[in-house]
């Protein structure tokens, strides 16, 4: 009797975690696909289709504006990425005879960290897209 009441329990603990593991396997997928459709013109798209929530005739009349504001906001925020990094790339030439090489050094990683946050997207702040791990003068100096 024993024995068997330990089977149970195991065998319940054992289905518990195999449905577990495959429901946040599921989650997850999801999850991931859309994180990496929000930079995407059909990602912009589907993002305000799901917050506007047309009925079909609507969704019909506003899919063609969506799609040309895709385009427009895409291309404003290449502009904008392009014309902040070389406004970065003009203050660090002008700062550059004033600071020394620690200080250049810390000013191009913090600048590359927000520059590779910038091209991330949405949700992409410190601790929260990948790879995005402390400053690097925080491990170099012993700060935490």
């Amino acid at each position: 009797m024993k024995t068997k009441s330990i089977i149970i329990i195991v065998a319940t603990l054992i289905i518990g975690f195999v449905t577990g593991f495959l429901v946040n396997g599921q989650l997850t997928k999801g999850r991931i696909q859309n994180f990496v459709k929000q930079g995407t013109h059909e990602g912009f798209k589907i993002h305000f289709i799901e917050i506007i929530r047309p009925d079909e005739a609507q969704k019909v009349a506003i899919e063609p504006i969506l799609d040309e504001y895709a385009v427009k906001i895409n291309e404003t925020l290449s502009n904008f990425r392009e014309e902040m990094k070389s406004t970065h790339d003009e203050m660090i030439k002008k700062l550059e005879p004033y600071l020394t090489g620690d200080q250049i050094e810390r000013l191009k990683d913090a600048i590359e960290r927000f520059e590779r946050r910038e091209r991330m997207g949405p949700g992409s702040g410190p601790g929260q897209g990948p790879g995005l791990g402390p400053p690097k003068e925080r491990h170099r100096h012993g700060r935490e």
